[in-house]
């Protein structure tokens, strides 16, 4: 199978028969597809493994820029980062609900993303069980597949706690029908299916340039360090992220502003990331909306969360073009980074409307009494930005259908801090200390010299400033134990846009602000009225 960088190859009619199952309440299929392969005459070739189990990775792409729902957009929304935004009030109210904590087990894109995330462990568990280890190909393969399952059960266990635990693939629906595991037996597991990977897993720089899409050995070995950090394995976690650190297979680049540009995909930083392709030339009349928005490779994310246009934004001369209001950054995120006299990465993540205005944009709408966007405060995000020159320059295509930015899972920052965290947790603050301050030097921040547990504080502040609107805050606070302290107020006042006297209105908005219940999101409804063994979790 010819894979090229910034396109998989998935939509192929081989790969359609095979994975038919989307998840442990979907039904099973009586018929086979007209012109398909049976399972039985598949899996014996090197190619067939290497095309196998590209059907994983498919589920990761959609599962991050699926039409309105994603996990980028759930980790995010989770957080103190941004406000939901759009149009107005009510424009997503499944991502308002999300956003301000007061969502139910019914909520659509909660219970999609778990569904997903099983469709994807289905597909893994298909690679995993079929194909015999009997070429270095196929047992890279099979390790490819491990890790990709693990980095889904990881999620599981973050966001939802007790799971089923299915490691093969199911013969009829009733094997999806499991009890929900004990969070120790998935973490188990998740370090099992790392721990076997590595070995047959390449070096980055041994992966080709087509295949740089794929897991590498330092991928698996960050995630099993992730993974044991977050099981308070604190010495075992480092001495895994010191493997990646001594691989010299990474390293920063030196302007933090182009981390998650297009430039710098698949670059020294990055780990692994989910591609996406702006070649399909989109226009409004061919966009495949709905139930076939997997098909269509692009990343609608950033389109979707870029600053509203219709009268409001304009983005003079950033590179920035219009989007559709969604997901604008927090003042307290701005305050955080001034605080700690962070300007480099507080400019490279966000503008504020004075900035704009510097560059020739606007922000307010004349027609609108000269107001903000809903929900905005007067900032728009760069990180993952809505940039002209990461869309389709095609004349015949739409632009804001058509963006090819790729979404980081793993960069080698969030690494080095992880390993300082690890560090710090087992006692060896002189480890620790020159990691984060690696991290600080890229950024022109001096060098910390605290240690125990003001070091642990500078170190959770590092993480917060890094990693800003990449998807990691909401877990980083859960475990820290940090999140009602942090989140306890979320979504009660949201920006309105509009001005009194000078001052922007807030809305107050009843039943919002972070829980007790809410370490854990709730099993979706539709999953428990389906598996009379599985049970919610508590307070929903």
């Amino acid at each position: 199978m010819n894979m090229q960088i910034k396109k998989y190859k998935f939509k192929v009619a081989l790969l359609s028969a095979i994975f038919f199952l989307s998840g442990c309440s979907q039904s099973f299929l009586d018929t086979t597809p007209e012109g398909s392969i049976p399972v039985d005459n598949f899996y014996k070739t090197d190619a067939d493994a290497k095309g196998a189990v590209l059907g994983v990775y498919d589920i990761l792409q959609s599962m991050y820029a699926y039409d309105w729902d994603s996990m980028w957009m759930l980790k995010t929304l989770l957080s103190d980062e941004i406000y939901t935004g759009g149009g107005h009030r009510g424009d997503q109210p499944p991502y308002e609900e999300i956003n301000e904590f007061r969502y139910s087990s019914s909520n659509p894109v909660i219970t999609w993303l778990f569904q997903m995330s099983y469709w994807g462990i289905y597909r893994a568990n298909l690679v995993i069980a079929n194909i015999k280890p009997e070429s270095p190909a196929k047992k890279q393969a099979i390790a490819e597949a491990k890790s990709l399952r693990a980095m889904l059960y990881f999620d599981l266990v973050t966001l939802w706690g007790k799971v089923p635990l299915v490691t093969e693939p199911a013969a009829s629906p009733d094997q999806y029908n499991q009890p929900r595991a004990a969070v120790a037996d998935i973490w188990a597991q998740i370090e099992k299916d790392l721990n076997e990977a590595i070995p047959d897993l390449p070096l980055k720089s041994q992966q080709s340039a087509a295949d740089k899409v794929r897991v590498s050995k330092g991928m698996a070995q960050a995630m099993l360090g992730k993974s044991l950090l977050y099981e308070k394995k604190y010495a075992d976690a480092a001495a895994e992220f010191q493997k990646v650190i001594d691989s010299g297979e990474y390293g920063l680049i030196s302007d933090y502003s182009q981390v998650l540009r297009k430039g710098q995909e698949f670059g020294k930083e990055s780990l692994f990331e989910i591609s996406y392709s702006a070649e399909k030339n989109y226009d409004w009349g061919n966009f495949q909306w709905g139930n076939n928005g997997r098909n269509t490779e692009s990343n609608i994310h950033w389109q979707l969360c870029g600053p509203r246009g219709d009268g409001w934004f304009d983005g003079g001369s950033t590179g920035l073009v219009a989007g559709w209001g969604f997901a604008y950054p927090q003042k307290s995120l701005w305050n955080a980074y001034t605080a700690a006299n962070d300007t480099v990465r507080r400019n490279a993540a966000m503008i504020s409307e004075k900035q704009l205005i510097a560059k020739g944009g606007k922000l307010r709408n004349p027609d609108q009494n000269n107001s903000y966007p809903w929900g905005c405060e007067g900032y728009i995000r760069l990180k993952y930005g809505s940039w002209a020159d990461e869309s389709n320059t095609n004349a015949t295509s739409v632009k804001e259908l058509n963006y090819a930015t790729n979404i980081r899972l793993m960069r080698y920052a969030d690494v080095l801090l992880m390993a300082a965290e690890a560090y710090n947790r087992a006692g060896d603050d002189a480890k620790a200390l020159p990691l984060i301050n690696q991290v600080r030097a890229r950024v022109n921040l001096p060098a910390l010299t605290s240690s125990g547990d003001q070091l642990f504080a500078d170190i959770k502040n590092e993480r917060r400033l890094e990693l800003s609107f990449e998807g990691v805050r909401f877990q980083d606070l859960v475990r820290w134990g940090d999140a009602k302290t942090v989140l306890g107020d979320q979504g009660k006042m949201i920006p309105e846009g509009t001005f009194t006297n000078g001052k922007e209105d807030y809305m107050s908005i009843s039943g919002a602000g972070f829980k007790d219940k809410n370490v854990l999101l709730p099993i979706p409804e539709q999953e428990i009225s389906v598996n009379p063994q599985s049970s919610q979790n508590d307070g929903y």
